[in-house]
């Protein structure tokens, strides 16, 4: 009798069709029949299945193909995105049957997991979802802008590296207040200064590189992608709204003067919600011709404009010296194609210039490391980690590589 769960036939169930004919043939018959009797008991999977709102039990006896944990998260299709492995067990035995001078050996596996749900993962795409199908509502079709008359063009890019967006500081610990409002009003405060400092300037078209811990922390703990812990201001599904509309006021101020171009670049504070962000963007923009979203795996992206090629990491992973190889590598065409590469990081917070110098017939590279709008926190007070507080933005000519420099210092 099937045990209830059972949600394939009994073994025993499945052999006795095949046993009762033995005593009808010869042994030599009987045999042939007991060998495919075992192929097809090894070949089945006897699988029982209970379930309740928060863990769910699968087990599977007797079989001979699920011997591994593996396998029985491969036949069962189980999401471990989902689902969590609090523990498993696997059994293993021999049974074998005797017919005249032959015996027949089949090995037999019980494996059983316990698995709990992933309640993290689950209110993170209920989020993800919420937000999404609120994107897609309102995505506006905007067609593209006419081309520029004049002929000397230019590319301007716009960084605001390391805002740390739902951080909190208060001056009483850390010398100075800081969380999302004052975030925001630096951030569009920049933005307008560093568009302002370009005069009558017309851009051919502006690139806008995001990310860099953009947000403060990547987990509904509070912690960043490796778990540290962060003071934050907001709840964590507030900051994500609250950053994301902030974004799109970045990119929609910026796209009144030339077609943006955004690149995203996950840090170490927020590397998948800075991803969750550039979905996120990409959806709401894909109807603007003037908006392109660069929201690729990779942690390093590159941007070719004219004879400029130029290189973006938060900084944290790669080695600074080896960033010039890493691209020359990486986009070895545009490499040949340019003369002026440049590699801009975040993560220290503070300015700092490096000049590479290749062979003769290459002008070299040169790694920056950009400052931030944010405030110390806590930590960095103790550490006693002080840097200017700035945005920086680069004009960069399509023949002649860089040309200006403009800062915004609070």
């Amino acid at each position: 009798m099937k045990k209830d769960g059972d949600i394939r036939p009994r073994w025993d169930e499945k052999l006795t069709p095949y046993l009762q004919k033995l005593k009808s043939f010869s042994v030599a018959d009987q045999i042939m029949i007991l060998e495919d009797s075992f192929k097809k008991f090894s070949d089945g999977d006897n699988i029982s299945l209970s379930e309740n709102d928060k863990q769910k039990i699968i087990e599977s006896k007797l079989s001979g193909r699920i011997k591994t944990l593996d396998d029985l998260i491969e036949v069962c299709k189980i999401d471990l995105n989902e689902w969590l492995i609090e523990r498993h067990i696997i059994n293993k035995w021999d049974v074998g049957s005797k017919v005249e001078d032959q015996i027949i050996v089949e090995e037999l596996f019980q494996v059983k997991v316990w698995l709990k749900k992933n309640q993290e993962f689950l209110d993170a795409q209920t989020v993800k979802n919420e937000i999404l199908a609120e994107i897609k509502k309102h995505s506006p079709i905007v067609k593209k802008l006419p081309p520029l008359k004049n002929t000397n063009k230019h590319l301007l890019e716009i960084n605001i590296f390391d805002l740390h967006f739902g951080k909190l500081a208060q001056a009483e610990i850390s010398g100075e207040n800081y969380d999302t409002d004052i975030a925001e009003k630096r951030f569009l405060f920049a933005l307008h200064q560093l568009i302002s400092r370009t005069g009558e300037m017309i851009f051919e078209r502006i690139l806008f590189p995001i990310g860099n811990d953009f947000f403060n922390s990547d987990s509904l703990r509070n912690e960043t992608t490796k778990g540290t812990a962060q003071d934050e201001h907001l709840l964590w599904q507030e900051t994500v709204r609250k950053g994301r509309i902030l974004m799109q006021k970045g990119i929609e101020y910026l796209s009144q003067f030339a077609p943006v171009d955004v690149v995203v670049i996950q840090g170490n504070h927020d590397w998948e919600r800075m991803f969750m962000l550039g979905e996120m963007l990409e959806g709401f923009y894909h109807n603007n011709k003037n908006v392109n979203i660069d929201n690729g795996y990779s942690p390093r992206k590159y941007y070719e404009y004219g004879k400029c090629l130029i290189g973006f990491t938060h900084g944290n992973n790669e080695k600074i010296v080896d960033l010039p190889l890493i691209m020359a590598q990486e986009c070895s065409d545009k490499w040949q194609k340019t003369k002026f590469r440049e590699f801009h990081v975040g993560h220290l917070h503070h300015t700092k210039n490096i000049s590479y110098k290749s062979s003769q017939e290459f002008k070299g590279i040169v790694v920056r490391y950009l400052r931030s709008l944010t405030a110390n926190d806590t930590w960095h007070h103790i550490k006693g980690y002080i840097s200017m507080q700035s945005a920086e933005s680069f004009l960069w000519h399509k023949n002649d590589g860089l040309i200006a420099q403009f800062s915004v210092n609070l």
